[in-house]
C-alpha cells in the first residue's frame, strides 16, 4: 500500500538490528506505520524495545507485559532465559547495533540515528554510544558484512560512512545522544518526557477508573525531591523543640526551686528575728530585774536612813542618860559650879558639832579635788588646762589659796565646762542622729549583701515593684510572658575595661523593663493605669532591627534577647570607643573614653564614674557584692568612730553632770574654819577636865546607880538600832552583789545582742517591731516568745530544706547534673543556673527554634509548596493544550476534552495558591512580607502538619493527587450536542467504547511532543495492539491516527492481521528460524 508521506513528518523508512535479542543482522523497510506481527515469543516487543531505546534510551522493556527480567545486556546477548551453557546466543565480546533511517521531506536528505552496543563480558554493564549522521543511508554504513557462514560486526572504532570513518567524537553517551537524536527528529520536549509518553501508549492498559488513567498515563509523575529535605528540616525543628522543651521544663522546675528557695529564706529570716528577739527579749527581762533589784535596794536605803535617823535620836538620849549619870557622879560641891561646867559642856559640844560640819564640807572639797582631776583628764582634748589652773583646781581643800581666789578658779572653769558641755549636747544629737541614718544603711546594706550573696541581683526596689506588678496585670489578662530588666539580659562585657563608662553612660536605662513586643501596649496601658512613675517600658515593638556597629559601645554587650540587642544597638551604635581625647575630637556627635568623657551633640563633659553600681554581665553580682562589701566595712568603720566618740561625750557629760558647779554650794574655807574649831574645842575641854579633877567633889552613890541604869537602858537601844542598822547595811550589800551579777548578765546579754545584730543588721528594725506588735498583744509583758517558738521556727527551716533538696534533685534528674549538687549551699548556683536558662540558654534556644521554623515554613513554601504549585499550573497548562488539540481531532461526531477538578480535601493547598496570586504567586515574596494574614498562616501550619504526618510519601508530594480526573464526551446528534462524562459510561459502553477515548487521551497526550507547524517524527507505539477493539473500532483508531500524521508501530499476534494491516502501509511478519529470528516484509500466509 503506498501512500503519500506528510510535510511535516520526518517518517522512519528502514529498520537495523543488528546482534539484538535473536535478529542477528536484520534490515526491515518501513513504509508508513508498520504492523510487526508474528507468535507469542517471536520478537514483536524486542523491536519496539530496540526502537525505543534507540530514540529515547528507553530500558523497561515490554511493559505491556510487565517483563521486568529484559535488560540491554540480556537483548545484546541473546538471552534465550534457558538452562545451561547455552542460554546466550552469543558469547564472548559482542557488539550490537539499532539503527533506522528517516525521511526528511523539507531538507529532501535521508537521515540514520544509531546506537552501539558494547558488551565485554556477561556480567558487565555494556556501554552505548549514539550517534547521528545527517544526508546518510542504513546502507552507506559498514555495519556488518558476510563472509560464508561468518558474520563479522564491525567495531565501533572501525565504522566507516561511505568508506570514511567515524571519528570518536561523533559517538555520544546516553543522556546526550538521545537529546540530540530527539533533536535530530525534530522535536523539542525533554527526553524523559518524551520516553514516558511514548511507554504510556506503547504499554496501554485499559483501566475502568478514568481518573486513575489520567493521573498514571497522561500527567508525568511529579518529582517532588524537597519532601526528604522539608522532613530534615522538620527534625532539625523538633529536635532543637525538644531542647526548648527540656529547658522550659528546666525554667519550671527552676522557678520551683526559686519559690522554695524564697521559702526557705523566708523562714531562715524568720528564725533570726526570733533569735534576736528572744535575745532582746531576755536583754530587756535583765535589765527590768535590775531595775527591780535597783528599787528593793532604795527601799532599803530610805530604810537605812531613818534607822540613821533614829540612830541620832537614841544617842541624843544615851547623851542625856549619860549627863545624869555624870551629874550624879558628881558630889554636891560641885553644884555651884554646875552653871560653869554646862557653859563649858555646851561649848565643847558645839565645838565638835561645828568641827564635823567644817570636816564634812572638808571632805566635800576633797571629792570635788577628785572629781576636776578626773574631769580634766578627760577633757584634756577638748578643754586643756593651763598648769597653773591645774594646780588651782587640785588645792581647792588646803589653805595655799584665800577663799576669793578658790572661788574664782572654780567659776571660771565652770563656765568653760558648761560651754564645752553645750558643744557635747548638740554633737550628740548630731551623732545619734547619724549613727541612726548609718544604722538604717547599714541595715539595707547588710539585706543587699544577703541577696547577692544567694546569688540574686539586686535592682533598685521601685522598678523590681514595677516589674512584678506588670507581669502580675498581664498574667491577669491571661498573657503568661516574661517581663526583664534591661540589665540581667545582657550577658557578657566582652571588655571589662569599659565597662564602668559605659554603665555610667546608660544610667537608669539599665533598669528598663522589656517586655515581648506582641504585649508592648498592654505594658503601656498598666503603666499609666497603676501610675509607675519611677518605671520605664521599652516599646519593643517599634525598635527597628539593627547590626551592631563596629567600633561602638553596643560592640562590648553581648546580649541573646532580640528585644535587648536592638534597644542596646540604638542606645550605644552612636557612641563610638575612643581611645583618647583626639579621637573623641573626631566624634563630636557621640564618643566616649574609658575615663569616662563623654561627647555628644557637639558638646563634651567629665562623668563621675565613682557612684556607679555595676549591673551588667554575667559577674554583676560578684563585682555588685564586692562593691557592697566595701561600701558596708566604710560605713562599719565611720559607724564605729561616731559610736566611739558619742560614748567620749556621754561618759564627759556624765562626768560633768556629776559635779555641783554651784560654788555657794561648797565652804572654800572649811580647811581654815576646821582647824580654828579643833582649836576652841581643845581649849573648852582642857578648862573642863581642869574643874573635874578637883578632889573635894564626891558623887552621890544612890544618884549614880539611878543613873547608871538609865544609861544602860540608852546604851542597849542604840546597840538594838545600830544591829538593825548593821543588818539593812547587809541586805543593800546583797542587793548591790547581786546587782553586779545583774549588770555583769546584761553585759554579756548585751554583747551577745549586739553581736546578733550585727550580724543581722537588717533585721533589728523589723524584730523590734515585731516585739513591739506581741507586747500589746500580751498586755506589755516583756516575755512574749518562748524557746519552743524558735525550736519550731528551726523545724520549719529543715522542712524547707528538705523540700528544697528534693525540688534540685528533680532538676539534677531533668538536666543530667550531679545530684549531689543540692542543699541550702547550692542556692546560690541555682540562681545562677536560672539566669543563665532563662536569661541567656532559653532565649537563644527560642531564638534557633525560631529561625529554624521560619528556615522550617521557608522550605515549605519555597521549595515543597512552590514545587507542587508549578507542577499544578504546568499540568493545567498541558491539560489545555491537549484541549486544544482535541478540539481540532474530533473522533467521529464526538470530540473529548479533559476535566480537571480540585480535590475538597486538597482544599487548604488551593486556599494557600490562591492567596499567593496576591503576592505574583510567589511563596518567597509571601514570607518576606508582614504575614498578618491569620487565617494563611494557619493554613501554612495545618497544611506542614498533614503533609509531614502522612505516611505515604507520594499521597502529597504526587501533584497529580491533588485533583480528580475525567473526560467529557461531546457527541452531536444532528442539532444538538450531547455532554456526558466517561466516568459515567464505564459501565454501560461496550469493550470498544472504552477502549477508544483512551487511546485519543494518549494520542492526544503525545501530540504535544510533536509541534504541529514543524516537520518532525511522528512516532507511536502500540504493543498487543486494540486486544478488545472490535475491526469497526479498529479500523476508527487507525484512521484517527493516519489523520493525525503518526507513524505508528503496531505489534499484534497474527489473527490481527486483517483488522489492523488492512488500514496500514506495511505488514512485516517475524519469523522464527532455530534460535533466531527473521522479519518478512508483506503478508506471509501460512
Amino acid at each position: 500500500m503506498q501512500t503519500q508521506t506528510p510535510m511535516n513528518r520526518k517518517s522512519a523508512t528502514r529498520l537495523l538490528l543488528v546482534q539484538w535479542s535473536r535478529f542477528q543482522n536484520v534490515s526491515v523497510k518501513l513504509e508508513g506505520s508498520t504492523l510487526f506481527t508474528g507468535i507469542n515469543g517471536s520478537g514483536k516487543s524486542t523491536i519496539l524495545d530496540a526502537v525505543t531505546y534507540l530514540i529515547t534510551g528507553n530500558t523497561q522493556f515490554n511493559k505491556a507485559a510487565k517483563d521486568r527480567d529484559r535488560t540491554v545486556l540480556g537483548y545484546v546477548r541473546g538471552d534465550t532465559k534457558s538452562n545451561g551453557t547455552a542460554r546466550y546466543l552469543r558469547s564472548g565480546e559482542v557488539i550490537s547495533y539499532v539503527a533506522m533511517e528517516f525521511d526528511d521531506p523539507v531538507a529532501g536528505a535521508p537521515l540514520v540515528v544509531g546506537v552501539c552496543i558494547e558488551s565485554p563480558n556477561e556480567t558487565a554493564k555494556p556501554a552505548s554510544s549514539w550517534f547521528i549522521l545527517p544526508e546518510t543511508t542504513l546502507d552507506q554504513i559498514n555495519f556488518a558484512r558476510r563472509e560464508g557462514n561468518m558474520l563479522w560486526i564491525t567495531p565501533k572504532n572501525e565504522l566507516t560512512v561511505r568508506g570514511e570513518r567515524l571519528k570518536g567524537n561523533a559517538f555520544l553517551g546516553r543522556e546526550r545522544g538521545t537529546e540530540q537524536v530527539i533533536r535530530a527528529l525534530g522535536l523539542r520536549c525533554g527526553v524523559s518526557k518524551y520516553r514516558g509518553k511514548l511507554l504510556k501508549m506503547m504499554a496501554f492498559h485499559p483501566e475502568n477508573n478514568i481518573d486513575q488513567f489520567i493521573q498514571e498515563c497522561v500527567l508525568e509523575p511529579g518529582k517532588i525531591e524537597s519532601l526528604s529535605e522539608l522532613r530534615e528540616q522538620r527534625q532539625q525543628f523538633e529536635r532543637l523543640q525538644d531542647v526548648y522543651v527540656r529547658l522550659s521544663e528546666g525554667k519550671s522546675q527552676l522557678e520551683v526551686i526559686e519559690k522554695r528557695s524564697q521559702d526557705y529564706e523566708k523562714k531562715k529570716r524568720t528564725l533570726h528575728i526570733r533569735e534576736l528577739l528572744l535575745s532582746y527579749q531576755d536583754l530587756q527581762v535583765l535589765e527590768q530585774e535590775e531595775k527591780e533589784v535597783q528599787s528593793r535596794k532604795s527601799v532599803l536605803e530610805e530604810q537605812l536612813k531613818e534607822l540613821e535617823k533614829r540612830q541620832t535620836e537614841l544617842e541624843e538620849a544615851q547623851k542625856t542618860a549619860q549627863e545624869r549619870l555624870r551629874i550624879a557622879e558628881n558630889s554636891a560641891v560641885f553644884q555651884d559650879m554646875k552653871e560653869t561646867m554646862d557653859s563649858l559642856q555646851r561649848q565643847i559640844d558645839a565645838a565638835a558639832v561645828e568641827s564635823r560640819v567644817w570636816e564634812q564640807r572638808l571632805k566635800e572639797l576633797v571629792a570635788l579635788e577628785q572629781k576636776l582631776t578626773e574631769l580634766g583628764i578627760l577633757l584634756r582634748r577638748d578643754l586643756p588646762l593651763e598648769t597653773e589652773e591645774q594646780k588651782a583646781l587640785s588645792r581647792l581643800s588646803g589653805t595655799e589659796m584665800d577663799t576669793e581666789t578658790k572661788i574664782s578658779v572654780f567659776q571660771k572653769y565652770g563656765e568653760k565646762v558648761d560651754q564645752q558641755d553645750t558643744l557635747y549636747e548638740q554633737n550628740k544629737i548630731h551623732l545619734q542622729d547619724q549613727i541612726r541614718a548609718r544604722e538604717k544603711e547599714m541595715a539595707e546594706i547588710t539585706e543587699k549583701i544577703r541577696k547577692l550573696e544567694a546569688n540574686c541581683l539586686v535592682f533598685p526596689p521601685e522598678i523590681e515593684r514595677a516589674r512584678k506588678l506588670i507581669r502580675q496585670e498581664l498574667k491577669n489578662q491571661g498573657i503568661d510572658t516574661e517581663v526583664f530588666i534591661f540589665a540581667e539580659l545582657v550577658q557578657e562585657v566582652v571588655d571589662p575595661e569599659w565597662r564602668r563608662a559605659v554603665e555610667t553612660f546608660l544610667g537608669r536605662k539599665r533598669f528598663y523593663l522589656i517586655v515581648d513586643g506582641a504585649y508592648c501596649g498592654k505594658a503601656m496601658r498598666v503603666l499609666k493605669e497603676k501610675k509607675l512613675y519611677s518605671a520605664n517600658v521599652v516599646l519593643t515593638d517599634k525598635l527597628p532591627e539593627s547590626e551592631v556597629k563596629k567600633g561602638s559601645a553596643a560592640e562590648i554587650l553581648k546580649i541573646p534577647n532580640v528585644y535587648a540587642r536592638r534597644y542596646a544597638n540604638s542606645l550605644l551604635n552612636g557612641i563610638h570607643l575612643c581611645e583618647d581625647l583626639d579621637e573623641l575630637h573626631d566624634y563630636p556627635k557621640g564618643g566616649l573614653t574609658r575615663d569616662g568623657m563623654l561627647a555628644k551633640s557637639y558638646a563634651v563633659s567629665p562623668m563621675d564614674l565613682s557612684g556607679t553600681e555595676l549591673c551588667l554581665g554575667e559577674d554583676a553580682i560578684r563585682l555588685q557584692l564586692e562593691q557592697t562589701k566595701e561600701e558596708r566595712r566604710g560605713k562599719e568603720t565611720l559607724q564605729r568612730k561616731d559610736k566611739d566618740a558619742l560614748a567620749r561625750i556621754l561618759d564627759c557629760r556624765r562626768q560633768i553632770v556629776g559635779i555641783d558647779w554651784d560654788p555657794g554650794h561648797y565652804e572654800f574655807s572649811a580647811a581654815e574654819s576646821l582647824e580654828k574649831s579643833k582649836k576652841t574645842k581643845r581649849k573648852l575641854e582642857s578648862d573642863l577636865q581642869a574643874i573635874r579633877d578637883n578632889p573635894d567633889f564626891t558623887a552621890v552613890l544612890k544618884e549614880q546607880e539611878a543613873a547608871r541604869e538609865q544609861a544602860k537602858d540608852a546604851n542597849a537601844a542604840v546597840t538594838e538600832n545600830s544591829l538593825k542598822m548593821g543588818k539593812c547595811g547587809n541586805s543593800i550589800e546583797g542587793y548591790s552583789k547581786e546587782l553586779t551579777g545583774i549588770r555583769e548578765s546584761i553585759a554579756l546579754k548585751k554583747r551577745d545582742y549586739e553581736e546578733k545584730c550585727d550580724l543581722h543588721l537588717e533585721l533589728k528594725t523589723p524584730m523590734l517591731e515585731e516585739y513591739e506588735k506581741l507586747r500589746k498583744k500580751k498586755d506589755g509583758a516583756l516575755k512574749v516568745l518562748t524557746q519552743r517558738s524558735v525550736d519550731n521556727s528551726k523545724s520549719d527551716v529543715k522542712e524547707c530544706e528538705k523540700l528544697l533538696e528534693s525540688a534540685q534533685l528533680e532538676y539534677c534528674r531533668l538536666s543530667e547534673l550531679d545530684i549531689n549538687q543540692r542543699g541550702v549551699g547550692y542556692i546560690a548556683f541555682y540562681r545562677e543556673e536560672y539566669r543563665n536558662l532563662a536569661h541567656v540558654k532559653i532565649e537563644e534556644a527560642r531564638q534557633r527554634l525560631s529561625e529554624q521554623a521560619e528556615k522550617l515554613e521557608s522550605a515549605f513554601m519555597n521549595d515543597f509548596v512552590a514545587e507542587i504549585d508549578e507542577s499544578v499550573r504546568d499540568a493545567k497548562r498541558e491539560m489545555e493544550a491537549i484541549n486544544q488539540e482535541l478540539k481540532q481531532i474530533p473522533f467521529g461526531s464526538d470530540t473529548y476534552r479533559f476535566v480537571m477538578k480540585e480535590r475538597p480535601d486538597r482544599s487548604i493547598f488551593f486556599r494557600i495558591c490562591r492567596k499567593l496570586q496576591d503576592y505574583m504567586s510567589s511563596a518567597e515574596a509571601y514570607m518576606n512580607s508582614g504575614r498578618d494574614d491569620e487565617e494563611m498562616e494557619h493554613d501554612i501550619k495545618e497544611f506542614m502538619n498533614i503533609i509531614l504526618s502522612e505516611e505515604d510519601e507520594q499521597e502529597y508530594t504526587d501533584y497529580r493527587r491533588y485533583f480528580s480526573y475525567d473526560m467529557e464526551i461531546v457527541s452531536r446528534q444532528g442539532d444538538q450536542e450531547i455532554v456526558a462524562n466517561l466516568s459515567k459510561k464505564q459501565g454501560s459502553a461496550s469493550n470498544g467504547e472504552k477502549q477508544t477515548p483512551y487511546f485519543i487521551i494518549l494520542a492526544a497526550s503525545l501530540l504535544q511532543c510533536y509541534p504541529k507547524n514543524s516537520c518532525c517524527a511522528r512516532l507511536a507505539f502500540i504493543d498487543e495492539a486494540f486486544s478488545a477493539l472490535s475491526r469497526e473500532r479498529i479500523e476508527q483508531m487507525v484512521k484517527y491516527f493516519e489523520e493525525n500524521d503518526f507513524q505508528v508501530f503496531y505489534a499484534a499476534p497474527p489473527e490481527k492481521i486483517s483488522s489492523i494491516g488492512a488500514f496500514i502501509q506495511s505488514t512485516v511478519s517475524l519469523v522464527c528460524t532455530g534460535r533466531y529470528t527473521n522479519a518478512v516484509e508483506g503478508l506471509v500466509k501460512e
